[in-house]
């Protein structure tokens, strides 16, 4: 398989991953009375799909390696915690809320950089990118901090929307093929 079909590929499997993590904040949020095992599946089996998404986006290799280059620590963190959330749920249910909320926090952290990276390439829409990371990182250490004070079904919800959100935009603005090379008559030979 061709570079370039690999990472178009790794783009819209991140995407859709993401999505999906969206749309589970969305539900967090719609369907509050949930039952807690059947929430622990969802978030577990959405962490180990975002960790693949986001391992398979790091060995893609995009052409300025910018939207992936630190997925393959955070895929490995979100593909543990799926699978600690589902074999061992008594240990980790009062943990998701704060794993969660370490994850926007550093998921937005790391955007910031990602962002002041793209402003090196320059790319136009570095700007926009560093605001919403920003905004990411903060709701992060408002989960964190709020947790204390609001359901946690609310904040891990609002938290899984941001990031799911954040990761969509900072994947479709920061992704680029590299463009296919004309074949020449020296090539051939």
């Amino acid at each position: 398989m061709k570079r370039a079909n690999i990472v178009k590929e790794a783009r819209v499997i991140h995407v859709v991953a993401s999505a999906l993590l969206l749309l589970s904040g969305v539900f967090m949020l719609a369907w509050k009375d949930a039952d807690d095992t059947l929430i622990r599946w969802l978030i577990g089996s959405i962490s180990v799909l975002m960790g693949c998404a986001r391992i398979l986006g790091y060995f893609a290799n995009d052409l300025y390696r910018l939207a992936f280059q630190y997925d393959m620590a955070l895929g490995a963190f979100c593909i543990i915690f799926g699978v600690l959330s589902v074999i061992r749920p008594d240990s980790i249910q009062n943990v998701i809320p704060y794993a969660i909320g370490i994850y926007v926090l550093l998921d937005g952290l790391l955007k910031v950089q990602t962002a002041f990276d793209a402003k090196s390439f320059g790319m136009k829409h570095w700007f926009g990118l560093l605001i919403s990371s920003s905004v990411l990182s903060l709701f992060g250490i408002l989960a964190l901090i709020g947790l204390t004070m609001w359901p946690q079904h609310i904040l891990v919800g609002i938290a899984l929307i941001l990031d799911g959100g954040e990761n969509v935009w900072n994947t479709m603005g920061t992704v680029r093929v590299r463009a296919k090379k004309e074949e020449r008559f020296g090539d051939l030979l």
